[in-house]
């Protein structure tokens, strides 16, 4: 499973981890851009420039959420996922450098690009809020085609998962135990995305 954890969590970051090791599952973590990217957007710069930065500041994040969980870096795919592994991911969508070169690709379309690519077939979404919100109510289940152009998950990755047939599970970081739960059970508080 990939676990997308965004910089919106980075106060309870280590907690997630902890939970995601103490499911016992092999998960794969990819982090958000946070305010790296954040800076990144700031800048006067070419789309080109602001991708590969924008990538950058990805590994940045992923390096202190590899203070709890080790670090995977690597430019291949050819790699066996075991334990719980943090994925700095510059190397990797450089080599291959299929995503839009725009902020359309956010750290949620490359999350779900490395499980296209992996045949993961489950992406959790860890952010800071309880999921998808349509009409302002929760939706428990969302099609690919139902989610809002403008939500807290970018429509590239909704496009991406909709291809690679990943289902997409969005859930609140801050609320302990709801990533854990999902991992173990397939069910808790927040949004799935998927093929219904």
């Amino acid at each position: 499973m990939i676990i997308k954890i965004g910089g919106s969590v980075f106060k309870r970051a280590k907690e997630v981890v902890e939970e995601v090791k103490s499911t016992g599952k092999d998960c794969l973590i990819i982090p958000g851009g946070w305010v790296f990217a954040d800076i990144v957007r700031l800048m006067d710069l070419d789309d080109d420039t602001a991708h590969w930065m924008a990538l950058k500041a990805m590994d940045v994040y992923g390096l202190y959420l590899s203070s709890f969980a080790d670090l995977l870096e690597v430019d291949d795919f050819d790699f066996k996922l075991e334990g719980v592994k943090v994925l700095l991911p510059y190397s990797l969508v450089r080599r291959y450098d299929e995503l839009p070169h725009s902020w359309e690709a956010t750290s949620d379309s490359v999350a779900v690009w490395v499980a296209g690519k992996l045949g993961i077939k489950k992406v959790v979404k860890v952010t800071d809020v309880d999921g998808v919100f349509v009409n302002g109510k929760l939706a428990e289940k969302l099609s690919y085609d139902e989610v809002p152009e403008k939500s807290c998950i970018d429509s590239l990755a909704v496009r991406l998962a909709e291809k690679f047939g990943v289902e997409i599970f969005v859930c609140n970081g801050f609320v302990r135990g709801r990533v854990k739960n999902y991992i173990l059970r397939g069910s808790a508080v927040g949004t799935l995305i998927g093929r219904w």
